[in-house]
């Protein structure tokens, strides 16, 4: 039985000087598979040297253990050894090492992934629609991409492949995959745990350990993480830092071996974070077009408006801002999943099951000033997911490889919007309207919303290998896609001034801003694809 701990301390510099060599991802190979049909994969030159020469196993790239040099998709592999001598544990930072692959993030819930340029629109987020670049992790998909947003902890590796992956993957993979496995279960026993501090109070505390209950039947693995800053920006409002954060991960599996040819892994995760998050930082100011014709109700006229308000300094190397109304950036995800591996000689059957959850939870001040005119705009989301995967892929060496399976997907995403307006939205926004109406209808108005998109998506899809020659192999693939997506939308007004004693002309009047900036509606809309798709390479 071989224990192993391992601690670190590390003492980040001020000036972020790097501890480790950066990884690369030998760019004057990595052609893209538009132009190269047999692309070359994208392997870090650490992740090569970590294996000792051996060769890298992969098992995304076509749904079964492949040798990384044998596999003819455009495909970028780290390995765990490559992402801890790094240090990289989010998204954004493992975009760093990845040609092609763009995270972009405004918060959680506006965050999109690309890769090649392709994937989603990068502005706002549509909860009835996915991403572009399927996410899995362990296997499964998940429906929201504010879930890849938490601390990525005791990982085995991560692979990227570019491309339509339709033929292999259950779900959204029409630019590419990203798809990131975690350590399995040792029945020998394992303990590792790192420290890290830096700069602005940065720490992090990660840990994993692993050990068999009962011998070559039962194992467990409990990982977690713990993580933080103080914030490395300053609101001259409240005189406070924000953008601090704080996340806290606990991962735990069971792998249960009743025979050497029958596994079952059972895995089930929860994590939070917070965040002190958006504080705007002003960038710039602009009072003219190309021109030289001023802008009508341009920001410094709207704030000229005001008596004391000074404009902030614009420059965004300060690093400040202000607000006066809360905000903030929290979420939690956690669910759980079931893969069950069945190896019959020649071909093996794996099922996955899950359930996961993601509740998110914001607060913004609206205008991003010191003035009250938006004091409350956020859009809380209750996302719900389950889904089943069945397939059956070949094993070994044989002149046909092949990969067949079913995926089903349910997701509901309820969303909770809320908008207040404050004293100052009269002045700020109609300020040629009788202040009396304006304020009347604005200051303390409330409008609330409500929307239940939801999709039902089943799928059957199919690839084989045909290798004709040790130089020469044909794929094809086949994919079908049947998938529903209905939604409804409500918005209404929940708080307001007393308009009692006001006229009916003026209420009128009063209603109808009121409605120029939050109108009362409520509609759905549901509609059915059915979609055939192939590959031929």
């Amino acid at each position: 039985m071989n224990k192993v701990f391992i601690s670190r301390q590390r003492l980040l510099a001020l000036s972020g000087i790097a501890l480790a060599p950066l990884l690369s991802s030998a760019s004057a190979w990595a052609a893209d598979a538009a132009t190269q049909p047999a692309a070359l994969e994208d392997v870090a030159p650490e992740a090569a040297a970590d294996a000792g020469g051996e060769a890298i196993v992969v098992t995304g790239s076509r749904r079964r253990d492949e040798n990384v040099q044998d596999v003819p998709v455009a495909v970028s592999v780290i390995s765990a050894d490559a992402l801890e001598k790094r240090g990289d544990f989010t998204l954004g930072q493992i975009q760093q090492q990845v040609p092609s692959l763009q995270v972009f993030s405004f918060n959680p819930r506006n965050t999109n992934i690309n890769i090649r340029g392709l994937g989603s629109n990068v502005a706002l987020t549509n909860d009835g629609l996915e991403n572009g670049v399927g996410f899995y992790i362990d296997n499964v998909y998940y429906g929201r991409v504010g879930l890849s947003q938490f601390d990525l902890v005791d990982l085995q590796g991560i692979e990227v492949l570019r491309g339509p992956q339709g033929t292999l993957f259950g779900k959204n993979t029409t630019s590419g995959v990203i798809n990131i496995t975690s350590r399995t279960p040792s029945f020998d026993p394992e303990l590792s745990a790192e420290a890290s501090l830096g700069n602005y109070g940065f720490h992090q505390i990660r840990t994993s350990a692993s050990a068999g209950i009962a011998p070559d039947l039962l194992a467990v693995r409990i990982s977690g993480a713990i993580s933080g800053n103080d914030g490395f920006l300053f609101n001259k409002t409240t005189n406070t830092r924000a953008q601090n954060y704080r996340n806290e991960s606990v991962r735990g599996q069971l792998l249960f071996t009743p025979d050497p040819d029958f596994e079952v892994r059972i895995i089930g995760d929860y994590a939070k974070q917070e965040q002190y998050h958006v504080l705007s930082v002003f960038a710039g100011l602009h009072t003219t077009y190309a021109d030289g014709t001023t802008i009508p109700n341009n920001f410094a006229v709207r704030a000229a408006r005001f008596e004391g308000y000074t404009l902030p300094t614009f420059r965004a190397f300060d690093r400040i801002g202000e607000a006066d109304s809360h905000y903030q950036s929290n979420m939690e995800g956690y669910g759980v999943s079931g893969e069950v591996n069945w190896d019959f000689g020649a071909a093996a059957l794996t099922s996955i099951t899950a359930y996961r959850w993601w509740d998110w939870n914001p607060a913004n001040d609206g205008d991003s000033t010191s003035l009250p005119i938006v004091t409350k705009a956020q859009q809380a989301n209750r996302q719900r997911q389950f889904s089943q995967e069945v397939r059956l892929a070949s094993k070994g060496n044989r002149t046909v490889d092949y990969v067949v399976g079913a995926y089903y997907f349910w997701q509901l995403v309820k969303g909770y919007g809320a908008t207040r307006y404050g004293s100052a939205a009269a002045l700020w926004n109609l300020p040629t309207v009788n202040q009396t109406i304006a304020n009347a209808a604005l200051d303390g108005f409330e409008a609330n919303s409500t929307s239940t998109p939801e999709t039902r998506t089943f799928a059957l899809f199919a690839q084989t290998d045909w290798h004709l020659s040790d130089a020469l192999t044909l794929t094809t693939g086949l994919r079908w896609s049947h998938e529903k997506k209905s939604g409804a939308f409500s918005q209404f007004w929940v708080d307001g001034a007393d308009l009692s004693a006001f006229t009916t002309a003026q209420v009128t009047a009063i209603n109808a801003i009121r409605t120029q900036f939050n109108p009362v509606t409520n509609f759905s809309t549901r509609f059915t694809d059915n979609s055939l798709s192939g590959v031929v390479s």
